[in-house]
């Protein structure tokens, strides 16, 4: 398929989505859903390329065959400058001269086609971005244009490039959690996560899990090898994860790698919960960063009780129900705040 990697320019002039603007049909619609349902991050270059066939649909005005076939000339450059490409790239990418015969359309609104392009490059910004964020409790399966997938946790928010470079790292912003699967590039392009506490996981392909909520940050890595900088009580430090390993930095105990089973850290990809060991407080910040709920434990001992457990169910109730036998401990909810108390 031609078109995951398409700009708006690209869509603009192509043939195929001129005419389905142009004349729309049933089986056209249909096809383009089903497109932008696997390919998310294509709607806003797709919608704006919508506008532009509109707009020049109704503003053609005539000029000579020498005027166009200098004005398509002049298009192509500008379609390469946006890209950004190398000659050879531009080269291999530049627009396919259409057929006066075959698409009228493109000849009468081929300057209007320049005049669009420019406007773009002068008052886009040189990247754009899109932004997926889920609610509390709301789980998101994302694929990334290059391939690689992400499933992204409650209360989180992950931002993409809405055009992935061909030479330059592949970088994504995370606020929250998420699990990344990460596509290996021929050309060895590095794929980066980053936060905006300073922790940055770099990789080439991988599984891993990325956690940066609060003072607390946390990576678990599955599969493959990663690279890690991070900032912890006002220092730099870069270090190396090997598969089965945690990372963690807390403002209180600094940096902190051990070998984990790391199941037991990514299951709520899953719809699971796994609990080593975790304190009452932990699973509190828990039900608040995934959930939003605001959780009370008044007794400071309490906070401290430990619980193992594993959970087949996520959900809120299921977690509190499981607290409330394992620990013997009473629970009070009223909407989303939540007390927990000895019995």
């Amino acid at each position: 398929m031609k078109y995951p990697n398409y700009t708006a320019i690209d869509f603009a002039t192509d043939e195929d989505f001129i005419e389905w603007v142009q004349h729309p049909t049933a089986e056209g619609d249909l096809w383009w859903s089903s497109y932008l349902e696997e390919h998310p991050w294509q709607r806003a270059a797709v919608n704006e390329a919508r506008e532009m066939v509109l707009h020049l649909s109704h503003d053609l005005f005539p000029t000579t065959d020498t005027e166009l076939d200098e004005i398509w000339e002049q298009l192509t450059y500008a379609r390469q400058g946006c890209h950004n490409f190398d000659e050879e790239a531009a080269g291999e990418t530049a627009i396919p001269h259409p057929e006066k015969n075959k698409y009228t359309f493109f000849w009468a609104a081929a300057a209007a086609v320049l005049l669009l392009v420019s406007s773009y490059l002068l008052f886009q910004p040189l990247e754009s971005n899109i932004t997926y964020a889920t609610a509390a409790g709301e789980r998101m399966h994302l694929r990334l244009p290059d391939s690689s997938t992400v499933v992204l946790n409650g209360n989180s928010r992950l931002v993409v490039p809405a055009s992935w470079p061909k030479y330059k790292a592949r970088v994504v912003q995370l606020q929250g959690q998420a699990f990344f699967s990460v596509t290996h590039q021929h050309n060895k392009q590095q794929f980066l996560v980053k936060t905006a506490d300073g922790l940055q996981v770099e990789v080439l392909g991988t599984e891993f899990s990325v956690s940066s909520r609060g003072q607390q940050k946390q990576v678990i890595l599955e599969s493959g090898k990663v690279s890690l900088t991070m900032k912890s009580q006002g220092k730099e430090a870069k270090l190396e994860m090997v598969p089965g390993e945690l990372v963690e930095v807390t403002g209180a105990k600094g940096i902190t790698k051990k070998k984990v089973q790391t199941e037991l850290y990514t299951a709520w990809k899953s719809n699971h919960l796994a609990l080593e060991n975790r304190t009452l407080q932990e699973v509190a910040q828990l039900l608040h960063h995934s959930y939003g709920y605001t959780v009370s434990i008044p007794d400071t001992a309490l906070r401290h009780q430990r619980i193992t457990a594993y959970l087949n169910d996520n959900t809120p109730n299921h977690i509190l129900a499981t607290l409330a036998e394992t620990l013997d401990v009473e629970i009070q909810q009223q909407h989303k705040h939540i007390t927990i108390s000895y019995n």
